[in-house]
């Protein structure tokens, strides 16, 4: 009977361990329950980005604008988040091309430290957005291989990627790494 008991715990274990891991994890109530209305005084709006959008990261060096706009509301089958990066007032690049749910085409990273980064990748090229949260943001472009070249962009004070209802969207929108 002693030797009956052991493969039967190890299936019990086994399916417990696969009930675990099933389960969707979610962050904590206070960013999935995040409004607009609570955060919006947080966000400084960008020239990129539309009144109706909310600036969810913004870099201004010189010449050039980076900006992440993003809808109001973001799910992963409606609203957007966009890329744009201007040059003498002019959009040169913006990434992807199409106002369409982010899913696939952007990660967001939180990281326990406070830091969070978004990241994508157009013609080759990967893009971070770096923010940390107690330095200055920045941009980390990677060229293609064969050169793999790296560029980065150091950009001014905190941005808002680890503001609760930021959080919310990337969450609700299936970009967020880990969840």
């Amino acid at each position: 009977m002693k030797n009956m008991t052991r493969p039967l715990l190890i299936v019990v274990l086994a399916l417990a361990t696969a009930h675990v891991l099933s389960q969707e994890r979610t962050p904590v109530s206070s960013i999935t329950n995040a409004t607009w209305a609570q955060y919006s005084g947080q966000y400084q709006q960008s020239p990129l980005c539309s009144k109706e959008e909310i600036t969810l990261w913004s870099c201004e060096t010189g010449k050039r604008v980076y900006s992440l706009c993003s809808s109001h509301t973001v799910t992963r089958t409606s609203g957007y988040i966009q890329y744009r990066t201007s040059s003498r007032g002019k959009v040169v690049f913006t990434y992807p091309t199409e106002r369409k749910p982010p899913l696939g085409s952007f990660v967001y990273n939180s990281f326990g430290n406070g830091n969070a980064s978004v990241e994508f990748t157009s013609n080759g090229y990967g893009y971070t957005l770096f923010d940390p949260l107690r330095e200055g943001s920045s941009i980390s472009v990677s060229a293609p291989a064969p050169s793999g070249k790296q560029t980065e962009i150091n950009c001014g004070g905190n941005q808002t990627l680890q503001v609760n209802y930021t959080m919310r969207l990337m969450y609700d929108s299936g970009v967020w790494a880990g969840y």
